[in-house]
């Protein structure tokens, strides 16, 4: 009887056990997920062995080695922190953060260059070093994280950069809803995925069912529109270049009323004159600007209703205007029907803190004008009692770059299915996404090997490069849970084979990631929710490319 129980208790504490060691292994997923879709560089380093070496870097999430440059199948791993100065005098400033975290609460900050192992110079980033210590006080680690910081931040300050309490709070509430809104949209993204992959697939065969066809292509234009929505959160939340470059407002106004409209009870009517010229901008803030203008609106609106987006070209003479110089600009004009702003304070709204809202802080307009005051614009408001708003903002133009324009797709036919010969590994850890590409790959003529994790693709990759048969093509979901994320199973496969082809497919990348990625040897990119035409051709291509080298 003693023995059954004390076998009885073994196993339960086994049991036990082994329950525990899974919620460890999904918080420890979830937590490494998190720590990727940081907008952020983050590195962890272990205690220095002496002051010249430096901490030692044990783990780097996907964005340090973007910002860094360096190739997947090398990473940050075992790199001195001082390694990632770009000048003697930034390893200096960053030795003294270190020592100064020690006697500033274990959280210290500086500004200089990071080295870079592509690009034409170093990446002026603001760095934050923070020291991890156990009960003890003693040290286990560095936590320390990097982010570009704009140009005109100019000179490096030895002094660390000190938050308001508050701006603080605000700063990391912002910080990690973008990392809970980058999670969400990479499950969406997810869940998407098989229905329109399978949903595409269906349609290309459907060729004698003409109302069946339009039915589902209805959904299908469905499915893509939620797949703008999460492309455009996606690009919201992660960091953007700061340098204002050539901007097509066509594409960054109707972006921002989708996402700025989305749920209001107003409708945001957007009309913009044919040949409207770009300019030069920093979508971010400019994004800011137009956003802002349309909450307020909609907010003016608690009824509901229209209100207007407009933009045209307008040319400014000399001496037609007393603020802006001669030339050509660009009109953007935001106008609502609502409760409109009493003659006394029109000449306050862009001022500090002046605010008529019950909750606001009265920096929204102000920022807005800020804003466009640093692209060399104006933005002006007339307003009327109970008759409405209207805000104009006034951007100098410049002549659109030379490059193909990506036409808007006026129907949701799906994109054509290509068929060819080949072998594919692909590695997903969701199993619906999984199945079902492996079902139109075959279909299509593909060889098809599947993984659902790292280590498995990895033995499954050296084995067949082995026989002489690499796969010509590997598809690669960069999160996966448990074990080796995505990154780091292509370094690994990078380290058997240079020439493998490796395709990152994510719910989370947008444009900018995607360059970084080819930049630093991926051969595509495939964001996801793909179509299944998308996924052929996308393998057809590179294994046609495969077949032209060889």
């Amino acid at each position: 009887m003693t023995t059954t129980n004390s076998h009885k208790t073994g196993n339960e504490a086994l049991e036990s056990l082994q329950q525990g060691l899974e919620q460890l292994r999904v918080a420890n997923y979830y937590l490494r997920v998190a720590i990727d879709q940081s907008p952020e560089g983050m590195v962890i380093a272990g205690p220095a062995a002496d002051e010249n070496t430096g901490p030692v870097i044990i783990f780097n999430n996907a964005n340090a080695a973007m910002l860094s440059g360096v190739a997947p199948d090398k990473g940050l791993r075992d790199l001195s922190v001082f390694d990632l100065a770009a000048t003697e005098a930034d390893v200096a400033v960053l030795k003294d953060a270190i020592l100064r975290s020690e006697t500033e609460g274990g959280l210290a900050e500086c500004e200089c260059g990071l080295q870079r192992a592509f690009g034409p110079a170093p990446l002026r980033c603001l760095w934050r070093i923070r020291r991890v210590v156990n009960a003890n006080r003693e040290l286990l680690n560095y936590t320390i994280s990097f982010k570009e910081v704009s140009p005109e931040s100019g000179v490096v300050s030895p002094e660390p950069f000190v938050e308001d309490l508050d701006e603080q709070a605000e700063r990391l509430r912002k910080e990690n809803l973008a990392a809970l809104a980058q999670g969400i949209v990479h499950d969406v993204n997810n869940l998407l995925g098989p229905v329109t992959a399978r949903l595409t697939c269906i349609l290309s065969e459907l060729t004698d069912q003409p109302k069946l066809t339009e039915d589902l292509g209805l959904v299908l234009a469905g499915l893509r529109r939620a797949r703008q929505y999460t492309t455009q959160v996606v690009t919201a939340c992660k960091a953007r270049a700061r340098t204002p470059q050539p901007t097509n407002l066509v594409n960054l106004i109707n972006e921002t009323v989708e996402l700025s409209g989305s749920g209001a009870n107003v409708k945001v009517r957007v009309n913009i004159e044919e040949g409207t010229d770009w300019v030069l901008a920093e979508t971010v803030k400019v994004g800011q600007v137009l956003q802002n203008l349309i909450m307020n609106g909609i907010q003016a609106m608690p009824t509901g209703g229209f209100m207007d987006v407009e933009a045209r070209n307008r040319q400014i003479t000399a001496g037609g205007d007393p603020i802006l110089r001669p030339g050509k600009y660009v009109e953007i004009i935001v106008r609502d029907r609502g409760c409109g702003i009493a003659p006394e304070n029109l000449g306050k709204v862009f001022r500090d803190s002046f605010t008529t809202k019950a909750d606001g802080n009265g920096i929204g307009l102000t920022t807005c004008k800020r804003f466009i005051d640093e692209h060399h614009g104006d933005i002006r408001l007339k307003s009327t009692i109970n008759v409405g708003t209207e805000f104009t903002v006034l951007l100098p133009a410049v002549v659109a770059p030379d490059s193909p324009k990506e036409e808007a797709r006026a129907t949701a036919a799906p994109v054509p299915l290509k068929h060819g010969k080949g072998s594919v590994l692909i590695v997903d850890d969701e199993d619906d996404l999984r199945h079902v590409a492996r079902m139109i790959l075959k279909r299509c003529g593909y060889e098809v090997i599947d993984c659902d994790n790292g280590q498995d693709a990895i033995e499954n990759y050296r084995r067949m490069w082995m026989e002489g048969n690499a796969p010509d093509v590997v598809l690669m979901d960069l999160t996966i849970r448990g074990g080796l994320n995505g990154c780091e199973t292509a370094a690994e496969i990078l380290r058997i084979d240079s020439q493998a082809r490796l395709v990152v497919t994510s719910g989370s990348v947008n444009e900018e990631v995607q360059m970084i990625f080819l930049e630093q040897g991926f051969i595509g990119v495939l964001p996801k929710p793909y179509e299944a035409g998308e996924l052929t051709q996308t393998v057809h291509r590179i294994v046609s490319l495969r077949q032209q080298s060889e």
